[in-house]
């Protein structure tokens, strides 16, 4: 970070971001996330304070112990003006998902502030890159369970199962944001509606209606003007937002990509920008 991010921001034309690390301190047991979640969000406060022009920031959480990290989030909120936070994979090594009960006090503090989730992808559970993702040679496995398919399923199933579970009738404010053009969800919107009616899910609404005023859409690194084309058809510039996936793609391509984007003027500033402050 510092004075070198600083750095590759002008040169890819860029004037701020918001900064997160991809935590997997859930993987950690006793008070190790916790302790390693605070020096994570004490080095990025540090980072912000000094480029207050350049940068925000996620805070990093020890999901695996949903109490301690509400009390966390709600530290870096008013101590470091932390923007939200942002969950890594599953927030469990077990079959646990954001769905769970365990994780409202998060939910809770996210709504009292007014501030979002960025539910982003990580390594896929074990029991699914065996069943799926093996067998074609350890490299091919490896990026077909992760960043070429697997993982960006997993962090849309996420999604999925928290309007399923009714997050969203409990938490009817609560702002979640998913990269990579939504990890394939606003692809299926129409089979989510047809599969899950009020009838059978219990909400009082479709799963389309929670998820366009609920989730909010970034391309995550994806620069592709048919996906954003496809995306702004169905959850609208006002909750499409627009965001990198670097270092794992180069910031180069991003300003080009505003740049080009077959928007107008002003869905491309609220899209780059307007949108997240609103």
């Amino acid at each position: 970070m510092g004075e070198r991010r600083v750095n590759e921001l002008d040169a890819a034309g860029i004037d701020m971001e918001v900064l997160s690390y991809v935590n997997v301190t859930q993987w950690l047991t006793g008070s190790e996330a916790l302790t390693l979640s605070k020096q994570a969000n004490e080095a990025l406060a540090q980072n912000v304070k000094e480029f207050p022009d350049r940068f925000r920031g996620f805070a990093t959480l020890p999901w695996n112990q949903p109490d301690a990290a509400a009390d966390e989030l709600k530290r870096t909120i008013e101590e470091y003006g932390f923007v939200g936070t942002l969950l890594s994979g599953r927030p469990q090594t077990g079959n646990v998902y954001a769905d769970d009960p365990m994780y409202f006090p998060i939910w809770e503090i996210l709504t009292k502030y007014d501030l979002p989730v960025y539910v982003h992808p990580h390594y896929t559970s074990p029991d699914a890159c065996k069943a799926y993702y093996s067998g074609l040679g350890d490299e091919l496995d490896a990026i077909l369970s992760t960043m070429g398919y697997g993982w960006h399923l997993e962090a849309g199933i996420q999604v999925i199962r928290m309007i399923l579970a009714g997050v969203f009738e409990k938490f009817p404010t609560l702002k979640v944001i998913s990269g990579h053009w939504g990890e394939m969800v606003p692809f299926y919107l129409p089979r989510l509606d047809q599969m899950f009616p009020p009838a059978l899910s219990g909400l009082p609404e479709k799963f389309s209606t929670y998820y366009k005023r609920n989730v909010w859409v970034t391309p995550g690194g994806i620069y592709d003007n048919d996906d954003l084309l496809y995306c702004l058809n169905k959850v609208g510039i006002d909750h499409l937002l627009f965001a990198t996936d670097f270092p794992y793609v180069p910031l180069a391509g991003a300003k080009p990509f505003l740049d080009n984007a077959p928007l107008s003027e002003g869905q491309k500033e609220k899209f780059a920008y307007l949108g997240i402050l609103s």
